[in-house]
């Protein structure tokens, strides 16, 4: 028969175990809150670049090849609401190792010896660790969260700032500047000029510059 000291260390395990798993289920449901959030922001970003790349639509072949445009708009559209695998597995998988019913390992008085109680400690112990690495791992996914949340926001507001003052290089005269270039292609003359090209190479640029940060991995 195990002695008091013996039992009231096990069930001093068992009451640090619940705790932790107690601060394991908000941290994860807080943790999934900041992934969606920061997937909400990436997909904004993402919608912003779309809208404002539309206009690369109307480029040649030979004027892609001349601005180095690596990407295309079916590319940015098909990032946009595209759930990140992180998101993706903060499901219930890992619940069954991190989360057993507490009963499973409280003790009883009776039937149960020494040998018994201390592998059972053992095991209370490896599943605690096992929970405070897991809460290390989400407090570091909370802070790359927040870094890449940061980093949308700096270079969205970069590509805003750019982007108006390239379109009203490109569409000095609004609408009317479109209608003309699409006017011209009734001649048979090509949509952007080669001054264009400068302008358009630089929101090319600056978008590549924000579609890598997009595709980031979390972890």
């Amino acid at each position: 028969m195990f002695t008091d000291k013996e039992l009231t260390e096990y069930r001093t395990l068992c009451a640090a175990l619940g705790e932790l798993q107690e601060k394991y289920r908000h941290r994860k449901l807080e943790l999934r809150r900041i992934l969606e959030k920061t997937a909400d922001i990436r997909n904004n970003t993402l919608l912003v670049l779309a809208k404002a790349n539309r206009l690369t639509r109307h480029l040649t072949a030979r004027q892609r090849q001349i601005s180095g445009l690596t990407y295309r708009l079916e590319e940015i559209k098909r990032r946009i609401n595209r759930l990140s695998p992180v998101v993706q597995d903060m499901g219930e998988g890992e619940d069954a190792k991190y989360l057993p019913g507490l009963r499973d390992w409280q003790a009883e008085e009776k039937g149960v010896g020494p040998r018994e109680l201390k592998q059972k400690g053992l095991l209370l112990l490896s599943l605690i660790d096992g929970l405070r690495k897991k809460l290390l791992q989400f407090d570091l996914l909370e802070l790359r969260c927040r870094e890449l949340a940061l980093s949308f926001n700096k270079a969205l507001e970069a590509f805003c700032y750019e982007w108006n003052i390239i379109r009203r290089k490109i569409y000095p005269l609004g609408m009317f500047s479109h209608f003309c270039r699409r006017f011209r292609g009734l001649w048979g003359s090509a949509y952007f000029t080669l001054r264009d090209m400068e302008n358009i190479t630089a929101l090319g640029n600056i978008t590549g510059h924000v579609l890598k940060i997009a595709d980031s991995p979390i972890m």
